[in-house]
C-alpha cells in the first residue's frame, strides 16, 4: 500500500528561490492578486539583489507564464540543471544558506502542519485503488515561496512529487496554515497527484483530459475524506472557475469505475480506460 511521504526538500526550495529573485512574484499578481506567504515575501526581498544573476534570468525564461514550472522543479529534484541555470553559483552568490537559516522555523512548521493534514484520510490507498499499486514513492512537499498560487508536480525515476502552497486566504491576509484548511490541501494534493498519475499511464488519446479526470478524482476523494458537502462544493467551484461544464458528468462516470476498482474488477487505469468518456 502506498504511503504518501511528507517532507521538506532543499532542492525544491532552491527552485522557489530562483523564482523569488525574478519578477515572477509580480507576474503572479498580474494574473490574479493574492497575499503571498510571509516567507515568500521575505524571500523576494532577500534575493532581490540577485535578480540579475544569469541563473535567475534563465530560470525565469524557462518558466514563462507557468508552462515551464514542472521542468524547473524537475531539474531541481533530479539535479539536472542545464548549463544556463548555474544553480550552485546562485546559491553562493545569493547567500541561500543565510536565508535557509533565517526561515528554517517556518519550513519546519509547514512540514508538521502538512503531516497533520495527511492523518485525516488515506490518500495513498485511494490512489492505489484508482491507479493500481505504485512503483514510485508519492511525495508531498510544502512550498512557502513560489509559485504561490498553483501546485507543481514533477518526478524522478523513484518519486512523483507535488510541491504545494498553503491555502490562499481572503483579501490582504496571509495564507492559512496547512492544517487550518485541510479540505483545501487534500483537494489540491489529490488533484495534482491524480493528474500526474493519469498523464503517466493514460493512452495518448486520453491524455488531454487529465485536468477534468483529476478534478473528478479529487471530488470523490473529498466526499470520502471530508464528506459529501465538501466534495460537492469543490466540484461546483472548480466547474465554475475552470469552465469545465462536463465535470459533474465525469464525476458520475468515475464513481462506479472506482467502485469496480475497489471490488477487484480492475487493477489500474489500463483496465478501465475503455470506459472513460469525456
Amino acid at each position: 500500500m502506498t504511503i504518501i511521504e511528507v517532507r521538506n526538500d532543499a532542492r525544491l526550495r532552491l527552485a522557489g528561490y530562483l523564482l523569488a529573485a525574478s519578477d515572477w512574484p509580480e507576474y503572479e499578481q498580474t494574473v490574479k492578486a493574492y497575499k503571498a506567504h510571509r516567507t515568500a515575501d521575505a524571500a523576494h526581498k532577500f534575493f532581490a539583489a540577485a535578480s540579475g544573476h544569469v541563473a535567475v534570468q534563465a530560470a525565469r525564461a524557462l518558466v514563462g507564464r507557468g508552462e515551464g514550472l514542472s521542468t524547473l522543479y524537475g531539474h531541481a529534484l533530479n539535479g539536472t540543471w542545464p548549463a544556463a541555470i548555474s544553480a550552485a553559483d546562485f546559491q553562493s552568490a545569493a547567500k541561500v544558506a543565510d536565508f535557509e537559516a533565517e526561515s528554517k522555523g517556518e519550513w519546519d512548521l509547514a512540514e508538521t502542519e502538512s503531516k497533520e493534514v495527511m492523518t485525516r484520510a488515506d490518500l495513498g490507498q485511494y490512489l492505489d485503488e484508482l491507479f493500481g499499486a505504485q512503483t514510485r514513492q508519492l511525495v508531498f512537499v510544502p512550498n512557502l515561496v513560489f509559485p504561490g498560487r498553483q501546485s507543481v508536480a514533477t518526478s524522478s525515476a523513484s518519486e512523483v512529487v507535488v510541491a504545494l502552497h498553503p491555502p490562499i486566504a481572503w483579501g490582504t491576509s496571509h495564507p492559512w496554515k496547512y492544517n487550518e484548511r485541510p479540505d483545501e490541501v487534500l483537494a489540491k494534493l489529490s488533484e495534482a497527484l491524480a493528474r500526474a498519475l493519469f498523464e503517466a499511464a493514460a493512452p495518448a488519446e486520453l491524455k488531454p483530459y487529465g485536468e477534468v479526470f483529476a478534478l473528478a478524482a479529487a471530488t470523490l476523494f473529498l466526499r470520502q475524506s471530508e464528506g459529501d458537502a465538501a466534495g460537492d462544493q469543490f466540484m461546483v467551484m472548480e466547474k465554475k472557475t475552470r469552465g469545465l461544464k462536463n465535470l459533474p458528468a465525469v464525476v458520475m462516470m468515475l464513481e462506479p469505475i472506482l467502485a469496480d476498482c475497489r471490488a477487484g474488477k480492475y487493477k489500474g487505469l489500463a483496465d478501465y480506460a475503455g470506459r472513460l468518456q469525456f
